[in-house]
């Protein structure tokens, strides 16, 4: 008997264990996730320095006259900025090329070397390797005041869009376009020019710049390249036959006394742009740098509006020194647009710049009617 109840307590007991043993084991907890690595915070950008107390100086150095349009607007731009900084900008001025030709100045406002000029937009083009920013000094994109004037109000965005695109944004910045008049023929007393064919064999002076080299080519004159101070004295010994310009650079220069014919060839609007160096406006601060951007835009345009009733009244001044102003007819002057705007097309083919010549039709004509 006892065997048996010790037989029955001990399968108890075996029941009891396994009972005990077949309870799950608590779940093994999940290791504590590492904290997730932070990022290595981003370097910041490098901001322009902030308005202080320090004075700024900038210097526009340029070849055209110390008494010229160009200047005038120099200076009324300078007085500008210097009242909206309180005196914390400072523009000076270096005229009459005292640094030297375009062909030396610009490549150093390119390289950050110089702070900023005034040059054609094919000259800009040709001196710092931005060929295409040239179209706007080709043959008769445009041929009338209205439309130069439209073409000045969206030309220096057009450009900066251009330099962006070609990688140069850092190097230049257009900061205006200013009016250099339409540029026409002017010969002297052996060489009057009434068609296209008068031209042959005509020995005309040109800036620096192919534009304009083949501007005069295109229409059989045999161009070349010289200084615009060695104009009176190269007509005076027959070393050239002739030269082009506008009205105002002729007065300021006092050439009118030099050429005996004014020939209507309106075959170059000349807007030239006011570029500035990259570099130098970004080591302005950034409320100083919208400063003069704005201002140089708003009083460039100022002076392309300024500058037709000048062309007017120093055309005057021609005639009134004895230079006689052929007038060409419609047939004349078709052939001379003919063969400057076969140059255009070339040129534009080369370069690929047909779109941004369309985009820029497209918004002179918004802004003339």
């Amino acid at each position: 008997m006892k065997k048996l109840l010790a037989l029955v307590l001990a399968l108890a007991m075996v029941f009891a264990l396994c009972a005990c043993g077949a309870k799950e084991a608590p779940a093994a907890e999940k290791p504590a996730e590492a904290p997730a690595a932070e990022k290595p915070a981003e370097a910041p950008a490098a901001e322009a320095p902030a308005a202080d107390d320090t004075v700024y100086e900038l210097s526009i150095y340029h070849t055209f006259s110390a008494t010229g349009h160009e200047e005038m607007w120099f200076q009324k731009a300078a007085a500008e900025i210097a009242a909206q900084t309180n005196g914390k900008v400072v523009i000076k001025t270096a005229p009459d090329g005292v640094m030297g030709g375009e062909d030396e100045v610009n490549p150093q406002v390119y390289a950050g070397v110089l702070d900023m000029s005034l040059s054609g937009p094919s000259v800009w083009g040709g001196n710092c390797g931005v060929d295409a920013i040239g179209w706007s000094e080709l043959p008769y994109v445009v041929d009338n005041y209205d439309e130069m004037t439209a073409l000045s109000k969206v030309l220096p965005d057009l450009v900066n869009k251009q330099l962006e695109e070609a990688g140069e944004s850092e190097n230049l910045v257009c900061i205006g376009a200013m009016s250099q008049g339409i540029r026409c023929l002017l010969t002297d007393k052996d060489h009057p020019v009434y068609k296209m064919s008068d031209c042959n064999g005509v020995k005309v002076r040109v800036p620096s710049g192919d534009v304009y080299m083949n501007t005069m080519n295109s229409f059989g004159c045999s161009a070349q390249y010289m200084s615009s101070k060695e104009v009176i004295t190269s007509l005076q010994n027959g070393v050239i036959n002739g030269f082009e310009s506008d009205p105002t650079s002729i007065i300021s220069r006092g050439q009118e006394v030099a050429f005996k014919y004014y020939i209507t060839t309106n075959h170059i609007a000349s807007l030239n742009l006011l570029m500035i160096s990259g570099a130098r406006l970004a080591a302005l601060p950034e409320e100083y740098q919208q400063i003069v951007k704005s201002v140089f835009i708003d009083f460039c345009a100022q002076e392309v509006e300024d500058r037709v009733a000048y062309e007017e009244a120093d055309m005057q001044k021609c005639v009134d020194a004895g230079v006689e102003i052929i007038e060409l007819s419609d047939e004349a002057f078709a052939e001379f647009k003919a063969a400057g705007t076969a140059y255009q097309q070339e040129w534009l083919k080369q370069y690929g710049c047909e779109s941004i010549v369309a985009e820029a039709k497209e918004l002179i004509a918004a802004n003339l009617k």
